[in-house]
Order: C-alpha cells, then structure tokens, then sequence
C-alpha cells in the first residue's frame, strides 16, 4: 500500500502556483502540503506526520515525506511549468523507475485521482 502511495504521489509531483503576486512572478517557490489521502475509503494521511511537494526553484522539486514513527524520506525530479495553462508537468525517479504527470492548478490546490487494482486513489494538496 506504501508503494502505492509513493509512485502515485511521484508521478504527480507536479504543482504550481496560486494566485498571489509571489506566484505569478516566481511560480516556482512554493510548498504543497497533502491534506488529504486516500485509498479507497482507507486514510493513508494518517500513516504521516507529513507528505510535501516543494518546488525548490524553477526547474526542481522534492517529494518530502515523514511516515509515522520513521524517518524523513526525500526524492528529487524535475518540473516545468506552463503559465498561460496554469499545468504543470513533473518527472520524478522512485525505486529506479521515472514517473511523469500534469496537474492543473485551481486556487493554489491540485486534486490527484487514479484507480489503482479496484478502488480509487485520491490526494489533495494545497499551497503553503
């Protein structure tokens, strides 16, 4: 269920900005906190003291993770973003494998949904 979680939170490691004026002009500082995961009707957020996407600069992003009662667990990719559509495109490498995946952003928070075997994954971030 962990790996799960991790390759489909990688291969949507993409986020962009809000509206404020900082986003706009440097849309790439920004953090996303996950506010909600879930498996199904499982909680998988509650298994974390946290799970992030930061974008560090204009071109890289980390996935940034803490399960509970374990230690912090970083990964590294790549992102691009396309201002006029507001998506962003990311890349990230987990367990020697490339995952790539767009967002839209709405309101500085992107919705992440995909079946997985029989049920649906759903993660929720917002801007930070």
């Amino acid at each position: 269920m962990l790996l799960c979680l991790l390759l489909t939170l990688c291969s949507a490691c993409s986020a962009a900005g809000s509206s404020s004026i900082k986003d706009v002009t440097r849309p790439y500082i920004a953090q996303y906190e996950c506010v909600e995961a879930r498996y199904g009707d499982a909680d998988l957020l509650k298994n974390y003291d946290y799970i992030r996407i930061i974008l560090t600069d204009k071109e890289n992003m980390e996935l940034d993770y803490k399960p509970k009662g374990e230690e912090r667990k970083v990964f590294r990719g790549r992102y691009s973003l396309d201002l006029s559509t507001r998506e962003l495109s990311g890349e990230i490498g987990v367990l020697g494998f490339k995952y790539r995946e767009k967002v839209k952003i709405e309101n500085g928070s992107f919705t992440i949904t995909k079946p997985l075997g029989e049920r649906q994954f759903t993660a929720k971030f917002r801007a930070q």
